[in-house]
């Protein structure tokens, strides 16, 4: 019995090896168009083609079996040459392979007239209009330089010498005329300036005076108070300074006044709470004694955190101290490697008692103790632990040591559970660990018990199956849920496809169609059937990975 095929075989271009035409001794009755078969009466292989007809007519259609190849060569070919086009062969009802020879054109040489048309490059009958550009002494055509229409009427024609100019063309073949031109507006600049003020709060000015060959004149004005600004002017150059003292008492309040770097200004006196400006020796001071952050250090080995360079607690070069230096833990260690002095990140120590170089003892700091956040997820800190009480998170102990030093003891407590009771359900959960990825999962209890098989028919009425919505064009398809099935996904799950006890063939025959898994839990099953495929004619047995 032949393996029943119920959708299109792609080869995906591999070879179809020691296949054999289907052998008749007679041509079925009808066929569909592009089937072949092997007549072995007439040792001839045939294909249905939808009209027999050789040449076909162009009204009804006659189907039929044909011979391949009987028609495949030229049996009745005529051609002749046109009124401008010949080939170097005519045929007359030629059969065969035909040839037509070389088609070219049949014009001659001649002499063109106007109105001649003529064939050109782009393939379009073209009329001769255009002829040679003109040059200085041959007759031609030109090309306008713009299409833009001139509103400003001509001026008459003129006989004043120097106003008749040559026509050219320039590099686009453009004619264009050049007109000489020369500009004779000419302005002279004439630079002046005014006395200067003598009185310390007076306005000193120079004045720039544009004069015009129009006898007109602009004058910009500089100005500055004298005991600010120095103006001064030596042929064409204005000279702009600041006054010598221009910034001891000046009369009017500055505005926005910004220093230059290093500027030396008068130290105010001690004490001074004026609006006059502090200087570096001012401020030091005023600070002296005051908390002064130094910087980081090791408190195990003293040594002073980069920038810093030197040791703040060991050997004999280690740093002097001045009252108010600050400093801060940057690595834990026993302070001047005392074991009852521990500092840990982020405590500090402050200096009470100045001391020189190589000189310090503890007893020269005071130690502060840093306070500690409350613990996240992201940051360390003080927390607490406790078990949980609620339901879906209970088998976890918690157990603080004896006497409590803050270290708790977590682990998984099974025996004080209770027990699972003997009925499992299939979505009840346990926890696995995956070797292979190094990661926890869940699993289902289903996905230890539930692998196995499902034969199921290919009918609406079956909870999961459902018919194709939109099959592709000369299809049948059904469409099997996965999940509701058989638990999985479609990717999870293997098809095989047999007659029902509606086909027409015998129950239990495997076939074969188009099984595809386009989305997560369905699975499309496609068949090819020149006719309406009843529900229950075909079943699956479907199995689970």
């Amino acid at each position: 019995m032949a393996i029943n095929f119920l959708n299109t075989v792609d080869f995906n271009k591999n070879q179809l090896n020691f296949a054999v035409i289907q052998n008749l001794a007679t041509d079925p009755a009808t066929g569909l168009v592009g089937q072949i078969i092997f007549n072995t009466t007439s040792d001839t292989l045939k294909q249905y083609v939808a009209d027999t007809q050789n040449p076909p007519n162009p009204g009804a259609k006659t189907p039929g079996w044909v011979e391949v190849g009987a028609s495949s060569a030229v049996e009745d070919f005529t051609n002749a040459n046109g009124t401008y086009v010949s080939n170097s062969i005519v045929n007359n009802k030629a059969t065969g392979n035909v040839s037509t020879g070389t088609v070219d054109l049949s014009a001659v040489d001649g002499t063109s007239v106007v109105g001649t048309r003529f064939l050109s490059k782009d393939n379009t009958w073209d009329v001769v209009s255009n002829v040679a550009a003109a040059t200085a002494t041959t007759l031609g055509t030109v090309k306008l330089f713009s299409n833009t229409v001139q509103t400003v009427a001509a001026a008459t024609v003129s006989t004043i010498a120097l106003r008749t100019y040559g026509v050219q063309f320039n590099s686009a073949q453009q004619m264009v005329v050049n007109v000489p031109w020369t500009d004779t507006n000419v302005v002279t600049y004439t630079l002046t300036t005014t006395a200067g003020a003598t009185d310390p709060t007076a306005i000193t000015t120079a004045n720039i005076n544009l004069i015009g060959s129009d006898s007109s004149t602009d004058t910009i004005k500089i100005a500055g108070v004298v005991s600010q600004v120095l103006i001064s002017e030596t042929g064409d150059t204005i000279t702009v300074k600041l006054a010598d003292g221009a910034f001891s008492e000046w009369p009017v309040t500055g505005v926005n006044l910004k220093l230059p770097e290093n500027t030396v200004a008068k130290t105010p006196l001690a004490g001074d709470n004026t609006t006059r400006v502090a200087t570096t020796a001012f401020v030091q001071n005023a600070t002296t004694g005051l908390l002064q952050l130094v910087g980081g250090f090791n408190a195990d080995t003293g040594a002073l955190a980069s920038p810093l360079s030197g040791n703040l607690t060991s050997g004999a070069a280690r740093v002097a101290l001045e009252v108010g230096d600050y400093y801060v833990v940057t690595v834990d260690g026993n302070f001047f490697g005392n074991a009852a002095t521990p500092l840990t990140t982020g405590d500090s120590v402050i200096v009470q008692t100045a001391a020189a170089a190589g000189a310090s003892v503890e007893a020269d700091f005071i130690i502060v103790q840093s306070e500690t956040d409350l613990a996240s997820e992201s940051t360390v800190g003080i927390g607490n632990v406790k078990a949980s009480t609620a339901i879906d998170k209970l088998g976890a102990s918690v157990t603080y040591t004896t006497p409590t030093d803050g270290t708790a003891t977590v682990g998984v407590d099974i025996n004080s559970q209770t027990s699972m009771p003997d009925a499992l359900d299939n979505t009840d959960q346990v926890l696995l660990y995956d070797a292979s990825s190094g990661k926890n999962y869940k699993a289902a209890i289903s996905q230890f018990t539930a692998h196995g098989s499902k034969r199921i028919s290919l009918n609406t009425s079956v909870t999961g199956v459902s018919n194709q919505t939109s099959p592709p064009a000369g299809t049948q398809g059904w469409v099997i849920q996965s999940n509701t099935v058989m638990g999985v996904p479609a990717l999870d799950c293997g098809i095989e496809l047999m007659t029902d006890a509606a086909s027409s063939l015998p129950l239990g025959q495997t076939v074969y169609a188009e099984i595809s898994r386009l989305t997560t839990n369905a699975i499309t099953i496609n068949f090819v059937a020149p006719t309406a495929i009843a529900q229950g004619e075909y079943q699956v047995i479907i199995s689970r990975a």
